[in-house]
């Protein structure tokens, strides 16, 4: 099966000082990295809604200039959209300038263009890793009538590092990417979330699950407020902790636990950010599974392991430690720890393509009979999921 030609998206987290998410970069491309045509870039506004995609953060839309003068800008929404074009030409400085009459905001790379493009940018992008440092220390002191994006960020130290310089916003590619965590305890409260865990994973007892929940009041109003989210539509009224429960299912209940342990890190706006990639991930993972029609209980292993994936960045824990606390069965365990099995794989095509490295995992998604349709099919689905599910 060939997957030249097709169009997938890549969604990076743009991310303020603050460490939460202020928008989202969204690059549309194909294989071999070509320009997209005008035709299929229309097609895909018209079919996907962009605030489906982005949420209610902004949205910065990597364009080339052969865009700017179609009608197609029409479906974008100007007091939600950057264009971010990565080389500016001339003829069309003109067009873009009357196009910021009109509300539309841009960005551009720090490069040999920048003469050009300063007096017209709302931000620029930089790689941290291409310039010196005093260069870098220079810039943040200047003034000018735009915002840096920092990109190049290895890790989160190094994010910490530009913070404490006076930088406001990065690019979040950092935190989507393995990286080497040393061995630390999971903290007291991570631990009272991973025992109620294993007591739903283990032991479906809605009683015993009851008592754990009510003893901490915030899991009951999380529980609560989770049951009527707009992504469940029950008739009948709750009437109590242990009916939620049974209402909703080991497989939910699961989901909303391991949702619910990002909302509860003592670093809240990280862990915020780190909620909503995990959270689309794992959708993500599990509707290709179900476009896969695998059985319903690898289905459901695939949310977990997705939403999973970036639990070492919360609890500052390798995966190989914090898969023993959750007492998980072998095949999450190696897809987390080693990408093995159907599980692992797709969680890797999942990281690469949100990397904007598909041609890392064009071989897997052949082996595995899936189009680049299919997962921007699902990643569509899973940020619609995302903006309507109430975690808190």
């Amino acid at each position: 099966m060939s997957i030249s030609g097709e169009v997938y998206l890549s969604k990076i987290p743009l991310l303020d000082k603050n460490k939460r998410i202020f928008a989202y970069e969204l690059t549309l491309k194909d294989r071999e990295e070509n320009p997209i045509p005008v035709e299929d870039f229309a097609e895909i506004l018209a079919n996907i809604s962009l605030e489906k995609i982005a949420g209610h953060h902004l949205l910065f839309v990597k364009v080339y200039p052969h865009i700017l003068d179609q009608e197609i800008l029409d479906y974008i929404p100007e007091d939600r959209t950057i264009l971010y074009i990565t080389k500016v030409s001339t003829d069309i400085v003109p067009i873009i300038k009357q196009l910021k009459s009109i509300g539309f905001k841009f960005a551009f790379p720090l490069n040999k263009d920048f003469e050009t493009t300063k007096n017209l940018a709302d931000f620029v992008f930089f790689d941290v890793s291409k310039l010196k440092e005093e260069i870098i220390k220079k810039l943040v002191n200047l003034k000018f009538p735009f915002e840096f994006v920092l990109e190049g960020i290895k890790d989160e130290e190094e994010f910490e590092y530009y913070i404490s310089l006076g930088f406001k916003f990065f690019r979040g590619d950092f935190i989507l990417r393995p990286q080497t965590i040393v061995g630390k305890t999971i903290e007291p409260s991570k631990a009272a979330i991973i025992q109620l865990f294993n007591q739903i994973n283990e032991e479906f007892d809605p009683k015993k699950i009851e008592d754990i929940i009510k003893k901490n009041p915030d899991l009951s109003v999380s529980l609560l407020k989770y049951i009527n989210s707009a992504v469940f539509s029950f008739r009948e009224k709750i009437t109590s902790i242990r009916h939620a429960i049974s209402i909703l299912g080991q497989k939910n209940l699961l989901q909303w636990l391991l949702l619910y342990m990002y909302r509860t890190s003592d670093d809240a706006s990280y862990a915020e950010t780190l909620l909503e990639l995990a959270a689309e991930r794992g959708k993500t993972m599990e509707i290709i599974f179900e476009k896969l029609k695998l059985p319903k209980e690898e289905i459901e292993k695939a949310f977990l392991v997705g939403v999973l994936s970036l639990m070492d960045k919360l609890l500052k824990t390798p995966k190989e430690e914090f898969v023993k606390e959750l007492n998980l069965d072998e095949e999450i365990n190696e897809a987390l720890v080693r990408y093995e099995g159907k599980l692992g794989k797709v969680l890797l095509i999942v990281e690469k393509i949100e990397e904007g490295n598909l041609q890392e995992v064009s071989h897997i998604l052949e082996d595995m009979k899936l189009s680049i349709d299919d997962i921007m099919a699902a990643q569509v689905q899973a940020y619609a999921w995302f903006e309507d599910v109430n975690i808190v």
